[in-house]
């Protein structure tokens, strides 16, 4: 049975929409000694899901909240008759169910904005120096460790080009599923190759009327069947008897190195929690920057339902050389 993917990858390289508007510019970040920058907070670990709280400053994640509510305005809403029903989503073989909106673009400024100008490149570099994540070593459960580099080090070199923008509505959700990895060109024509998803969240439950949208990570590598009282979609699925690697729960780094951070799935962190049919889930927030392993490394996940109002989602990857 094969495992259930995201069709992102394959809108990618069929479906590519064009921008009526242009991206809002972001600003970089401003830290002090006043407002010290966040740390880096294991989820999964040591390096299979990470979040930086607070990537995105409060003015950008309205300004890209903003222009995701037009362009989805102007892409989707204003092309759906009011007097029938929404379509109903049928997930082609292979892929898991989703019936959140979408659109998406090809953009390399922009992915150039997010890496440099917001900082993403130096909040990588806090993790490949930090041996306890080791990204880019050889030590460790490495992504630059597998048979097929033969052990070589390979850098991230940016972000994909590829820039996806999610909103999900009230009874919306993402079955569970696996993110693969990609070969892409970058803007200067070189190869390379996806191997970290990256989601921001523009919106959370504290600075909005959401309620519920969680992204649930499952580390034995199957979604157990949903215990009583919790919320979960139903659709969705993983391969039987998988098991992910490198996923011990709660292995953070404690302090004593810059961007090393402590995140316990049981919530004591208050960015995850560990739901009753063991799946760790990370709660929304504004600015929140989450990262996780993909492609063959890739844990079981899904997006909960929304049981109240908007979540909005940037999404793109870190890109490797290949």
């Amino acid at each position: 049975m094969a495992r259930p993917s995201c069709n992102d990858e394959e809108a990618m390289h069929n479906n590519n929409q064009e921008s009526f508007l242009e991206w809002p510019r972001l600003s970089s970040p401003s830290f002090s000694s006043s407002r010290p920058a966040p740390r880096w907070t294991t989820i999964l670990g040591p390096c299979q899901v990470l979040v930086f709280p607070q990537f995105l400053s409060l003015p950008d994640t309205r300004a890209l909240t903003d222009y995701l509510q037009q362009e989805m305005k102007y892409q989707i809403d204003d092309k759906l008759d009011p007097t029938k029903p929404r379509p109903v989503n049928v997930p082609r073989p292979g892929y898991a169910f989703r019936d959140n909106d979408r659109i998406q673009f090809d953009s390399p400024e922009f992915a150039s904005m997010v890496w440099n100008k917001c900082g993403l490149r130096d909040r990588w570099k806090e993790l490949w120096e930090h041996p306890k994540y080791g990204l880019e070593t050889t030590q460790g459960e490495s992504i630059t460790s597998g048979a097929r580099n033969n052990k070589r080090i390979r850098h991230a070199v940016g972000l994909s080009r590829n820039i996806r923008m999610y909103r999900y509505q009230q009874g919306q959700s993402f079955g569970a599923h696996y993110d693969e990895s990609v070969e892409e060109k970058d803007d200067e024509g070189n190869d390379v190759v996806s191997e970290y998803t990256v989601l921001i969240y523009l919106n959370g439950e504290r600075d909005s009327d959401l309620i519920g949208g969680e992204t649930v990570f499952y580390p034995k590598g199957k979604k157990p069947i949903a215990t009583s009282g919790v919320t979960a979609p139903t659709r969705g699925g993983g391969k039987k008897g998988a098991a992910a690697k490198g996923s011990g729960i709660g292995n953070a780094a404690a302090g004593g190195v810059p961007g090393a951070g402590t995140g316990r799935a049981s919530g004591e962190s208050g960015l995850s929690y560990t739901l009753p049919n063991g799946g760790v889930a990370v709660k929304p927030e504004r600015g929140l920057l989450l990262v996780h392993k993909h492609g063959d490394e890739c844990m079981l996940h899904e997006a909960l339902i929304v049981q109240r109002g908007y979540k909005y989602v940037l999404r793109t990857d870190v890109v490797y050389e290949p």
